[in-house]
């Protein structure tokens, strides 16, 4: 089928043009997520803002879902942030990250290291600039049949995840998975109107004000995952150490059905007018490693993928999520009669490397479709496995810690 798509080329852009209703002619509540197949493959740019509509529905914050009295744009928690974060997800020593109703909801509790997530965001020391290694911090969060599925089989450790390597047991997502990236960086009083902001407290109880620039869906309602990632309407004109601007064009067939490559504007008719979220855009979609002519897709986020606009596409770097057996690490020591005692090295998971890098520094991803070699582990000589297990497309998974014997697991 010669199904619409919306996307990124590495040599040109496809245009496309669709129609404003769903595929399905039971349309769902606009804070629920359509789990439609269908939707999603022929309609992938509406199919996006439907979902970022009900994603970014105000919150109920006890029920951790939709708040269906409110009133959509109106200021405080939405959806996504009463998710598990990542980080309460993959603890230090793998425990168990216990229940789903335990998880708190964004801003209002410290995440790993000294400071809040976001709040490492400001780089008051030592700036990194774009393109080098990981310049930039994310907030991870998943929906509840993403996290119940990491509990159920154990992947919140690298043991769990191990074991179904050794088994051959196929790591699977249910369909109604969905996982978010968002980035925030601090913003004015007067910026305020035009995003969705959040108050973080930093270490010495400082109240900065943030603003959310960054916004990545994944959702397995289709095999390969659904990918879509928005901006805020100013990043395409941020230059500075840790922005870059944008270096492809936004395709959107929703907001500008006539000329969806180069997009600059919102849909109407899906309410954002006359809120924060008008202020957004879709950057594109993706629901295949190439496009009809057989051109790989470009897919990223210039707030994401600072520096490799150019290189990456989310589905293709997503699908190099893999876990493998244990590799030996050379222990470190020294001969002499004040000889330190040493233990041997902890064991390190063989896992493929999530990007390229370059020897300028720079870093680069990946396009196209996954070539066989990625996922081939090097033959012993002896009994060995043919190759990495796949960890269906989700690369959170990484954050994966070793079980510690001595934190006790959550009852």
């Amino acid at each position: 089928m010669n199904h619409v798509r919306n996307c990124f080329l590495v040599f040109a852009a496809c245009a496309v043009s669709v129609i404003l209703t769903p595929a399905d002619a039971d349309d769902p509540a606009p804070w629920q997520v359509p789990n439609d197949v269908n939707f999603a493959i022929n309609e992938p740019d509406l199919y996006a803002w439907v979902t970022f509509v009900a994603l970014n529905w105000p919150a109920d914050l006890e029920a951790k879902g939709p708040d269906t009295a409110a009133a959509f744009g109106v200021d405080g928690p939405v959806v996504w942030e009463t998710w598990a974060e990542k980080e309460e997800v993959f603890l230090p020593g793998a425990p168990d990250p216990g229940d789903w109703e335990d998880i708190g909801i964004s801003g209002v509790r410290p995440a790993k290291g000294e400071l809040p997530t976001q709040q490492q965001l400001i780089f008051a020391a030592e700036p990194v600039p774009p393109g080098s290694a990981y310049n930039q911090n994310l907030e991870v969060r998943m929906n509840k049949s993403t996290f119940d599925y990491i509990i159920t089989n154990e992947l919140y450790s690298i043991e769990g995840q191990q074991a179904m390597f050794y088994t051959g047991n196929q790591i699977g997502f249910p369909q109604d998975s969905i996982e978010v990236k968002a980035v925030w960086r601090s913003i004015t009083e007067a910026e305020k109107p035009r995003y969705k902001w959040n108050v973080f407290t930093d270490k010495d109880g400082n109240e900065i004000l943030f603003g959310l620039t960054g916004f990545h869906i994944m959702s397995a309602v289709i095999s390969n995952w659904f990918w879509a990632t928005f901006e805020h309407e100013d990043n395409p004109y941020r230059r500075g150490i840790y922005d870059e601007g944008w270096m492809l064009p936004s395709v959107d067939s929703v907001a500008c059905p006539d000329q969806p490559v180069g997009c600059m504007a919102a849909p109407t008719g899906l309410g954002l007018e006359g809120t924060v979220w008008e202020h957004y855009r879709l950057r594109g979609t993706q629901i295949d490693y190439i496009d009809d002519n057989g051109v790989p897709i470009v897919l990223t986020n210039s707030e994401i993928e600072t520096g490799m606009q150019t290189t990456s596409s989310c589905m293709t770097c997503h699908a190099r999520s893999t876990i493998g057996p244990n590799r030996n690490v050379a222990m470190e020591y020294k001969f002499g009669a004040d000889q330190d005692d040493y233990h041997p090295s902890a064991p390190v998971a063989m896992r493929i490397d999530i990007n390229r890098f370059f020897d300028n520094g720079q870093v680069g991803g990946y396009v196209g479709v996954p070539q066989d070699d990625w996922y081939a582990l090097p033959d012993t000589g002896a009994y060995s496995w043919p190759g990495y297990a796949r960890m269906d497309f989700l690369y959170s998974l990484y954050s994966a810690d070793y079980r510690n014997p001595s934190v006790p697991e959550k009852e």
